[in-house]
């Protein structure tokens, strides 16, 4: 069931904010495309295409090296980066996996436009995290917890007038 989560208190907040805040960086895989990189750098984001930094026809591994390298937030279409033990949360920059990879643009700007307004001012937010997008605006949030040594996994999903929903299980 979705449950719409509260405001935290303006401490909680103010001590959040204080952690997450900073531009954060960009990193857009070939499977999204140039366009994407362009409309991102238009919207005033430090983004590099892979195929403008010699990775194209490179190994996705290579890719997501580079990304970690540079700490850039990696934008793709490809579920690939979702395999950890491929891809492990230890040298994670962020992996992005946004709708439309499957021959639609459907559900691609929805997330885009969301993607850009959370994590591109909060450089943190999601540092290290593994994020699919499906179509319908569906944030699926895998993260390695430290402290715990254990990965957590949420659902959150957006309104239109800034609230919050987070999947509960019964």
């Amino acid at each position: 069931m979705w449950v719409l989560l509260e405001n935290p208190p303006r401490k909680r907040l103010r001590y959040i904010l204080e952690r997450i805040t900073g531009r954060a960086k960009f990193l857009v895989d070939e499977s999204l495309g140039e366009g994407v990189a362009r409309v991102m750098r238009e919207l005033g984001h430090n983004v590099k295409f892979a195929l403008d930094v010699g990775l194209g026809g490179h190994s996705d591994e290579d890719v997501f090296a580079f990304a970690w390298k540079e700490r850039r937030v990696l934008f793709t279409h490809d579920r690939d980066y979702l395999n950890d033990r491929g891809f492990p949360f230890n040298r994670n920059p962020g992996v992005i996996v946004l709708p439309g990879g499957h021959g639609t643009d459907h559900g691609l700007v929805d997330a885009l436009r969301e993607v850009m307004s959370l994590v591109g001012n909060f450089k943190n937010l999601f540092a290290n995290a593994k994020i699919e997008i499906t179509n319908d605006n569906i944030w699926n949030v895998r993260q390695f917890e430290k402290k715990e040594g254990r990965i957590s996994q949420s659902r959150y999903r957006f309104g239109d007038h800034g609230e919050v929903w987070q999947w509960k299980d019964d």
